[in-house]
């Protein structure tokens, strides 16, 4: 089973394609304000290289957010559009969740941060009891980082992320006793796996289904 997995919603997205749970192939783009000219180009490069048809995925991954507004309109249409045309399901996948995600294996709460510009960063807290389970402790918010730091339960986390980087001493001087490691904000990994054992369990959803999830409103709405 082939899952194809995209990610707008980031600073580091991209394609990637999973056969079941195992990656076998990504392209990641650091250069965001190129989604849109780009992204189709990338699947079909991604596609041919390895030699498989679009008819043969046989669900789609998509980062619904929090993230650029911009970024998410022009990923959740193109999963809606190869949905509608392929008659596929498709497997929603929370930004935060799916960062925090790629970091389940260290045992502690994960705190996801990503700068959503302002000062303030998106957070949650997750924690991952299975190695295929992944619980919300702290719900998803948008924030400045020392107000959401301070509303954090005294323990002992994993920040990763930009927005962990970026506010690094903000995030040691609240849990002095937490671990902050050196990442990015990639995902495209995640969003095939959790994809996959989420498809087991059949929680998929129809493109009609699927929307964004902006945590706080738009420019144009603000």
């Amino acid at each position: 089973m082939y899952i194809l997995a995209i990610d707008t919603a980031t600073n580091s997205g991209g394609v990637a394609l999973s056969r079941n749970s195992e990656i076998i192939g990504e392209i990641m783009l650091k250069t965001p304000l190129e989604y849109s000219d780009r992204l189709l180009g990338i699947i079909e490069f991604l596609l041919r290289q390895l030699k498989i048809n679009i008819d043969d995925i046989a669900c789609f991954s998509v980062a619904v957010g929090p993230g650029s507004f911009t970024g998410l309109r022009i990923g959740i249409a193109a999963v809606k559009g190869f949905c509608h045309a392929l008659e596929r399901p498709v497997v929603d996948v929370s930004t935060l969740q799916a960062l925090a995600w790629t970091y389940r294996w260290a045992g502690e709460p994960v705190a996801p941060m990503i700068d959503a510009r302002r000062q303030q960063i998106y957070g949650a807290v997750y924690a991952h009891p299975q190695p295929q389970e992944s619980h919300l402790v702290m719900p998803e918010v948008v924030l400045p980082p020392a107000e959401w730091l301070s509303t954090l339960p005294a323990d002992s986390y994993i920040f990763v992320g930009d927005g962990a980087q970026m506010y690094s001493r903000t995030v040691l001087a609240h849990h002095p006793n937490s671990r902050l490691l050196r990442t990015d904000n990639r995902i495209l990994s995640a969003l095939c796996e959790i994809a996959y054992w989420r498809m087991t369990r059949g929680e998929v959803l129809p493109a009609s289904r699927l929307k964004a999830h902006y945590i706080r409103p738009s420019d144009a709405e603000l």
